[in-house]
């Protein structure tokens, strides 16, 4: 079941963390503190971080929604959507690795696509690394396709030459 969020408890952005990111932080541990032995430490602060930040910066935003797929109680997929002017911008697609390969990552995209078209015509923008070709894969097997050779963070405008720009426009947008 696709549940959407507007605003989350603290308990759910923890299971959020918890459940959807773990991989991420140890990535964003490692980067932030590449000399570090032992980042059982760091990985905690990142996910103390990553937390603040959707509870301070996102959730607070009147345009950003969170969507997770859930099955049979457990949170298996999660992506984070900002409403801009005629399009979403998507961010932080992420399944954790102990669930991947089961389809879950193009539900949960497929889910909330279906979910924004019952309110009229949609349009996504997402940027994905260039190597990343899992997430490319399940982009395009979900209507995406590539909009730039060099994304650009929509909300930045940091343009990253390391990324394509995809797009995906509904039917009724064509």
């Amino acid at each position: 079941m696709l549940l959407e969020f507007k605003t989350m408890t603290d308990e759910e952005i923890d299971r959020l963390v918890r459940d959807i990111y773990p991989e991420g932080c140890v990535i964003n541990a490692k980067w932030r503190y590449p000399d570090r032995e032992d980042l059982s430490d760091a990985i905690e602060e990142e996910a103390k971080y990553f937390a603040k930040f959707l509870k301070e910066s996102f959730f607070t935003k009147e345009n950003n929604s969170y969507y997770v797929l859930d099955v049979e109680g457990e949170w298996v997929s999660a992506l984070r959507l900002t409403k801009l002017d005629g399009f979403y911008y998507l961010e932080a697609l992420e399944t954790p690795p102990k669930q991947r390969k089961m389809g879950y990552g193009a539900r949960v995209l497929k889910e909330t696509i279906e979910f924004l078209g019952k309110r009229g015509p949609v349009v996504i923008r997402d940027n994905v690394k260039k190597d990343n070709l899992a997430s490319l894969a399940t982009h395009r097997k979900c209507g995406f396709r590539i909009e730039r050779e060099e994304a650009v963070n929509q909300l930045s405008g940091e343009v990253k030459s390391d990324c394509y720009g995809l797009i995906y426009v509904s039917n009724e947008e064509k």
